[in-house]
This record gives C-alpha cells, structure tokens and sequence, in this order.
C-alpha cells in the first residue's frame, strides 16, 4: 500500500511540474493586465486590500515571466473603466512587438462611442473592447437598443468585442448565444470559460446544452483562461482533472478552431507562477495533437483579433 501511494504522489508531481512546455511556431497570450498602481490617479481595479495584485504590474515584469515559458506575444486587456487609460496602456508598451495588440474600453452607452472606437481603432494594435457584465458602475443589458447599436458600430470598424462574465452560469451562455445571433456580423469572445466554476464534478446539462446552441455561431469564440481563478478550490489544482469534464464539453462543442489560450495574469499568481499555468492548459491541449496545439496557443487568437500571423 506504501508502494502505490507514493507511485500516485509521484505521478501527480510530474504531472504539474514536469510536464513539457508546448512546442509551437507561436504562443499568444489574449488575456494580461498591466496597470500602475503607484500612478497619482491610482488604479479603479484591483481593490487595495488585494495584497497580491495590488502592486505595479508593468511590462518589464510580465516579459521576464512569460518568455521563460515560451511566449512570443500577448494580447493586453483592459483593467481599468477609464477612458484615459487605453492610451495609458498603449503608451506603456509603445515600441515593443512583443505586446502586439490592446483590447480595450469603450463603454458602448456614451453617446460618443463611436467617435472613441474610431480614434482609438486608428491604432493598429487597438483589436477590440471589453465588456464587463455586472460591475458596479453598470451592468451592461446585452439587449438594450444603445448598446446593441454601439456593437454594430465594432462590427462595422472590423473590431471584436470580449465578453467578461462571471459566475452566471447558464444564463451567460444564453445571453452570449442570443447577441451572436442577433449581429452575426460581430466577433465575439468569451472571456474565462464563460465564467464557469470548475468544481471537479461532471458538467451540468443545461449548461452543456446552452453551450452546444452557443457553439452553432461561428462568430463566437472561447477563450480557455482563467482556470486558477474560476477554481473553486483555492489555492487552484495545477493539474488537469479538476477541469478536464469542462475543457471536454468545450472541445466536443466548439472544436478546435475556436478555442483561445490566455493567462489572466496577474491573476495567475495566486495559485502558481506563469509557467505553471501554460503547462497546466498544455496538459490537455497536448493530447489533442499538434494542430490542436497550434491552433489554441495562437492560430484562433490570430485569425479573432486579424493579428496577421503566420
């Protein structure tokens, strides 16, 4: 009975530490914050008694991090709701290739909406915007004629949009499901497993099917990030099984053309370094091929955010 116990020890080890580092042509990260928090405005997120993210996290911190795992750019999102700093962000990284693209915001109920996108868009590395559903300052109502009118106008720009959800269950899946079909014309992604809460346990079925009528728009994609943080269990496991049955239903749903690979970082660092979690999501897109692979840590980010690689 020693002897099986410490072969099953010994083979969780390897599988969250000694695990390989993909190999593939590119590695993308769609999803990084970078914020100051020593700037005289302060930072409207993460909130102050946040002792591990409230500090600088700034791009000399995240490359030193995230090369050593084999990352050869990122997509930054927003962390704050002020306008100002979508410049902030952009200026911050200026002149540096390895930070090829912002996802912004914009909030779609100002009457100038879009005169902003179109100002911001006149950069290249200004992809899309984020939407956040339920913060304090308005909970976005993804049916309200304004902002439907205000995504049209991203559509029309030949941006994307990101979908923060949390926590919502099935009822986000259905509300992401209805405003693909509504303007089928916008690309749209769903950040964080569309806020799922990985518990261990086998998916729920009306989820599963919400997911599987959502999975029909081809105008939808999924970003797979965020797994430390939508953990139930905390610290977060850093190996697969707790996720797997979800991942699964992804997979059998969406396919591999539309799955994303981001980090959430700094996210990330309550529950393990940045290497880590690339192994982590690797666990599994591992055993789905090498174009699986290639498709999740970069190919699907190019083609949603028109990144141009190749």
């Amino acid at each position: 009975m020693k002897t099986l116990c410490a072969f099953l020890v010994l083979t969780l080890v390897a599988k969250s530490e000694d695990f390989p580092l993909p190999k593939v042509k590119h590695m993308i990260d769609t999803h990084i914050h970078l914020y100051d928090t020593g700037r005289e405005k302060g930072v409207p997120w993460p909130p102050e008694d946040d002792t591990v993210l409230y500090k600088p996290h700034l791009p000399a911190e995240f490359k030193a991090v995230s090369k050593v795992a084999g990352l050869t750019g990122v997509v930054i999102v927003e962390a704050s709701d002020r306008p100002e700093d979508n410049r902030w962000v952009l200026d911050a990284v200026k002149g540096d290739d390895f930070f090829v693209a912002l996802v912004g915001n914009v909030d779609p109920y100002e009457e100038d909406f879009g005169a902003r996108l179109k100002e911001l868009a006149q950069d290249p590395r200004f992809v899309g915007i984020r939407l956040r559903n339920g913060r304090e300052r308005k909970k976005i109502e993804y049916t309200d004629k304004k902002v439907l009118a205000s995504l049209r106008e991203v559509a029309k720009v030949g941006l994307a949009v990101d979908l923060l959800v949390n926590g919502e269950g099935t009822a986000a899946v259905k509300m992401a499901d209805r405003l693909a079909r509504t303007i089928p014309e916008l690309r749209i992604v769903i950040d964080h497993v569309i806020g799922y809460n990985f518990d261990g346990k086998a998916v729920n079925e009306e989820w599963q099917a919400a997911l599987t009528k959502l999975a029909e728009n081809k105008n939808v994609w999924i970003k797979v990030s965020g797994l430390y943080q939508r953990s139930v269990k905390q610290p977060a496991p850093q190996t697969i099984d707790d996720y797997e049955s979800v991942l699964d239903a992804l997979w059998e749903s969406v396919g591999s053309e539309r799955l994303v690979y981001g980090s959430n970082w700094p996210c990330t660092k309550k529950s393990g370094d940045y290497t880590s979690f690339v192994k982590l999501v690797h666990q599994y897109f591992g055993k789905k091929g090498q174009e699986a692979s290639e498709r999740y840590f970069w190919k699907n980010a190019s083609e949603v955010y028109r990144l141009g690689l190749e």
